[in-house]
């Protein structure tokens, strides 16, 4: 007996709903989170599952509330629940409803583990006052956040539309795409993610001011390289134009307060995320500017590339004021923040891309009538 595969499963707004609130409340979460390592609050709360002995979710206000460091890093932790569950009701919804989509119920599924290995990761950097972790849990978090963006395009109208016409074999509808429009947006997308972990290694190696000046230098073409001209370079700064977080003081195994400065490698990471930063500026503009050209009647595409492209430009004045303002905190969570908007509507891009037809590869009225080749909802924008 022959088995009948099972529907392409129908749209529904309250799932769509769900993975946007999804999105949204991990936005949140990750601005949050670079707030608390603008402001190093990270170990304001010393215990990693409770807050100050308590369970965090029902530690009570006078443990947290009246301290800008501990409301600020509980109400990381609480973000965290909330991001949790609307993990659990995802998961919950794309089981009842997706059907025959396995690997989307598999994106529920790993949503839902990364959130408890986010978690515990958390829980560690605490515990173990560790900022590697720290800098990888905010490089994770960027990455979830961007997996969230994936799951809500994919139960979106026009994804569902698009599948449910192919499922159905009314007419050849050709979205995947060839050539450019393949790879480029995925060597995107890495290079986003290379610059992230750049700039997470920057802010928890406390590197945001190893070269504080901009566009220069240390007022070279070339920083310092080595210890030696490093120092050298750091003890030149006149003390009115230090800021306060340049070059803290140390103190030594003696307990002798020595002058602070920089070590190789915090330059050279710094340096590495500068030059990361200008050529993924140069090379996205000139994406987007092609993508204009290839696309020009498919806001589908355009509107992803315009959020994409004013994210880059915002993120790159961000980051030189971030220096030039001696990392305040404000501008430094700004830039952390606009990071994600823009691996997010990376990831958002990407998907549209390979959603959404060009004009050459349309079928012609000529081979088959346009309503035909693409039923109502799955007709390009």
């Amino acid at each position: 007996m022959t088995k009948t595969a099972k529907p392409y499963p129908k749209y529904r707004w309250w799932v769509q709903a769900l993975a946007v609130a999804l999105v949204a409340a991990t936005f949140v979460l990750v601005a949050i989170g670079g707030h608390v390592t603008s402001t190093d609050a990270g170990m304001s709360v010393p215990d990693g599952f409770t807050t100050f002995g308590v369970w965090s979710l029902i530690a009570p206000l006078e443990t947290w509330w009246y301290q800008s460091d501990t409301r600020l890093e509980h109400g990381h932790r609480l973000k965290g629940y909330v991001v949790g569950w609307l993990s659990i009701g995802l998961l919950v919804a794309l089981l009842l409803t997706q059907g025959r989509r396995r690997w989307l119920k598999g994106l529920g599924v790993g949503l839902l583990v990364f959130v408890v290995i986010q978690g515990v990761m958390g829980i560690l950097r605490v515990d173990e006052v560790s900022l590697v972790l720290a800098g990888v849990h905010g490089v994770t978090g960027q990455v979830f956040l961007c997996l969230t963006v994936l799951a809500a395009a994919a139960v979106g109208r026009r994804w569902m539309a698009v599948g449910r016409a192919k499922a159905s074999e009314r007419g050849s509808i050709t979205t995947t795409p060839g050539g450019s429009v393949r790879w480029l947006p995925v060597l995107l997308l890495a290079a986003l993610l290379l610059q992230l972990s750049l700039g997470s290694a920057v802010r928890h190696g406390q590197a945001a001011l190893a070269i504080p000046d901009w566009p220069m230098h240390y007022g070279e073409v070339l920083p310092p390289m080595s210890q030696g001209e490093i120092d050298r370079a750091v003890a030149a700064v006149p003390a009115d134009q230090r800021p306060e977080r340049f070059a803290p003081a140390r103190v030594d195994e003696q307990g002798v307060k020595q002058a602070g400065t920089y070590a190789p490698w915090q330059v050279h990471v710094h340096l590495s995320h500068r030059v990361m930063g200008y050529t993924i500026f140069v090379l996205g503009v000139l994406f987007v500017a092609w993508l204009v050209k290839r696309y020009a009647d498919r806001p589908a595409v355009l509107v992803p590339a315009g959020v994409f492209l004013v994210a880059l430009c915002l993120q790159v004045l961000l980051g030189v004021m971030t220096v030039l303002s001696g990392e305040h905190a404000t501008l430094a969570t700004s830039h952390q923040t606009v990071g994600a908007v823009l691996f997010a509507s990376a990831t958002w891009l990407t998907v549209r891309l390979h959603l959404v037809p060009r004009p050459a590869a349309l079928p012609t009225e000529a081979t088959q009538p346009a309503a035909a080749a693409y039923p109502r909802e799955a007709r390009p924008a």
